[in-house]
């Protein structure tokens, strides 16, 4: 008996270690939210700028512009992904309906509430388990795409900065 107590203890920590984990991956996606944001906004305010096509500069330009929009498009696919993996995540039902059928096993067996108590346990037990592993499967994959996302991100910036140089050159001459 000591022995499943500590089971159940352990799958139920083990389930909200995971809760906790999506919590904070899912936070997690807000600076790179931002940071399109901001992205998109700065291409925005190049665009306007852009040298002509027919000069060094604006064939620079529009190579490290539309590098950059590539690299937006694929951060917010991954953004995309990493937001809708929490639509797969398994969730214990509230409490009302779990007390409901804590009641229909005590019906069903009769008024033995320890018996029907036992099952419900198990119950408990097994929305753990099954939680748990397919929370931290669906934490794994977030962490991946959150991953992708930030790289993405990264190099947008990069090719956003230097899409700007185009701009800054040719505006000198």
């Amino acid at each position: 008996m000591k022995s499943e107590d500590e089971e159940f203890k352990l799958y139920e920590k083990i389930y909200m270690a995971e809760a906790d984990r999506k919590e904070k991956l899912l936070s997690r996606l807000n600076l790179p939210l931002a940071m399109i944001i901001a992205l998109l906004s700065f291409l925005s305010y190049l665009l306007p700028k852009a040298p002509p096509t027919d000069t060094t500069a604006g064939i620079y330009f529009w190579i490290l512009y539309l590098g950059a929009g590539v690299f937006i498009i694929r951060a917010m696919w991954h953004f995309a992904r990493a937001w809708r993996i929490r639509f797969d995540d398994l969730a214990i039902p509230v409490a009302e309906k779990l007390e409901d059928h804590r009641k229909t096993l005590i019906s069903y067996y009769d008024g033995s509430v320890e018996l029907a108590n036992s099952f419900f346990m198990q119950i408990m037990m097994d929305y753990y388990v099954m939680g748990a592993t397919k929370n931290a499967t669906n934490n794994d994959r977030r962490g991946n795409e959150l991953d992708a996302l930030s790289k993405n991100v990264i190099y947008a910036v990069i090719w956003s900065m230097f899409s700007f140089l185009p701009v800054f050159t040719y505006t000198r001459t």
